[in-house]
Formats: C-alpha cells, sequence, structure tokens
C-alpha cells in the first residue's frame, strides 16, 4: 500500500486536500451514515478542448458542495460529491453529458459510492483509476463500482443514570432489545450523576440516548441536565428525564433547561421505547 501512496501522491493535485476531505466524509459516515461518492471522468485527446480547458467545465457543473481534483497523467479527473448516493451521482454525470455535448464524445465516467469508513483513500483511488482506464470511448460508459457500498454500523451510546437496580435492569433490557441491522446501541449504568460526569464515557463524537432520574445521591438529574447542556456539542444527546413530580412547575423546569422529553412515574414503558424507536429510525 506504501507504494500505491507514492504514486498517488506524486499524480493527483493537492493530495494533501483530498485526504482531508476524505477523513471528513468518513466522519459524516461514522457518526450519520452519510454516504459520498468519488466519481473518476475519463478525458480524451481526440476532445476538441483541452485537459485543463475540460476541467474546468466539469467543476463548472459541479454543486458547492462538491469537489475536483486534477490528474497529472491528464487521462481523468477525479471528483468527490458529498451527500451523494450512485442516484445523485448518475444525475450529475447526465447534467455533464448535456454539457459536453458540442465535444461530440461520448461520457466515460466511474462511479463509487463509500458507504463505510472501512477503506483507505489510496485503495479507493487505486480502483478508480483502474477501472476507468479499462474504459474506452466507444459509447457512453457509466460504471458503478460496488465494492465501497456496504452499510457501516451506526454506534449509539446509551446512558441509563438511575440508582434503583431494578429500574436499571428493565431500561438496559429495553435498549438492549432495540439493536437494529444498521445500529449498534452500546449501554452503561450509572448509580448517580457524579459518576456519570466523572467518566469520559459521553465525551465521544457518537450520538448519545440519557436515561435521567431526577432525584439521585450525588449530583441530581437537573445538575446533569444543566452540566450536559452547556457543552459545546451538547445537540448530540437525546435527554429523556425521568421524575416522581407531575407538577407543571417541574416539566417546565426541565424542558427550559433542555430536556428533551419528561416521563412521570409510573409511565408506560411501551410509550417509552417508541419514543426511543422514533429517534432511532431518524438518526440512521
Amino acid at each position: 500500500m506504501k507504494e500505491t501512496e507514492n504514486q498517488f501522491s506524486n499524480s493527483v493535485e493537492n493530495l494533501q486536500n483530498l485526504k482531508h476531505l476524505y477523513d471528513l466524509q468518513l466522519t459524516y459516515i461514522r457518526k450519520k451514515g452519510i454516504h459520498f461518492t468519488f466519481v473518476f471522468v475519463k478525458y480524451s485527446d481526440e476532445m476538441s478542448v483541452s485537459y485543463e480547458e475540460f476541467y474546468q467545465l466539469v467543476k463548472e457543473n459541479l454543486r458547492k458542495s462538491d469537489f475536483a481534483f486534477s490528474h497529472q497523467s491528464k487521462q481523468y479527473i477525479i471528483l468527490v460529491l458529498s451527500i451523494s448516493k450512485s442516484m445523485e451521482s448518475k444525475s450529475f454525470l447526465g447534467r455533464l453529458q448535456t454539457a459536453m455535448s458540442p465535444f461530440k464524445m461520448p461520457l466515460v465516467a466511474v462511479i463509487a459510492e463509500i458507504a463505510n469508513s472501512l477503506h483507505p483513500l489510496e485503495e479507493i483511488l487505486e480502483v478508480g483509476e483502474e477501472e476507468v482506464m479499462s474504459l474506452d470511448f466507444s459509447d457512453t460508459q457509466i460504471v458503478v463500482i460496488p465494492q465501497f457500498m456496504e452499510k457501516e454500523r451506526i454506534k449509539m451510546k446509551v446512558s441509563i443514570i438511575e440508582n434503583d437496580h431494578i429500574t436499571q435492569s428493565i431500561f438496559s433490557n429495553l435498549f438492549h432489545n432495540l439493536e437494529t441491522a444498521e445500529q449498534d446501541l452500546e449501554v452503561r449504568v450509572f448509580n448517580d450523576g457524579l459518576e456519570f460526569i466523572e467518566s469520559d464515557w459521553y465525551r465521544s463524537e457518537h450520538h448519545h440516548i440519557i436515561v435521567l432520574n431526577d432525584i439521585l445521591p450525588r449530583k441530581n438529574g437537573f445538575e446533569v441536565l444543566h452540566y450536559l447542556r452547556g457543552l459545546p456539542n451538547e445537540q448530540k444527546y437525546l435527554i429523556l428525564f425521568i421524575s416522581s413530580r407531575n407538577s407543571e412547575e417541574a416539566q417546565l423546569y426541565s424542558f427550559e433547561n433542555g430536556a428533551d422529553a419528561y416521563f412521570v412515574r409510573p409511565f408506560n414503558l411501551k410509550i417509552f421505547e417508541i419514543r426511543i424507536k422514533n429517534h432511532l429510525r431518524r438518526s440512521r
């Protein structure tokens, strides 16, 4: 792989920018499961424009969120289309083909949809180059590479901050039974708010569901709620507040301080489960 990396370091313009962009796109995959695509568009000397002019034409048809990288061989252009699957990439290539009509040359391109973070950039560039260079200009050809399309399972953390062991067990079993084919739920139980805050469990980039009792031995639920909503990345937390207080004041106070839901004991566990399922479905 080192030989391949050197090969592309000497061939792709602005390789460091491409690497940075690739790493950023992988973050979106790991956190939200958002796909993106590489598109390799082939160039021919028989076109009525130079490689540089063709490169500019391709760039002019991109969205602001997409990027183009030239190749020193001047045989193809590498595109990164963010928030795109193969279907969206084909639509883009359809527009590009229309823009290319004055050249009287067929469009030849390879699409690599990236659905997981398992493959190094160099592997994708190598496979894409090999595929696009194997195609000729006898007719329009758009080939989709399938090998990077396996979906990555999304990891989501769950914290149950509750000092009653029976309630801990009920919630733990509920979440363990909610794992899907696309999501892994990593569940951890904390007996009080201080134990949770002193851990580093909540500091990762993962989306995080927090079941939070209001009355705890150390650091009560409101203190934990206020602490979490004061963090820079607080939007990643879904905080479900559990309380025995049915007063309107208590509910208003929890919502004003950032709770996403408020459940009064005793409550219907099925309603709680549906609330979680809806959140998991939206986060896929």
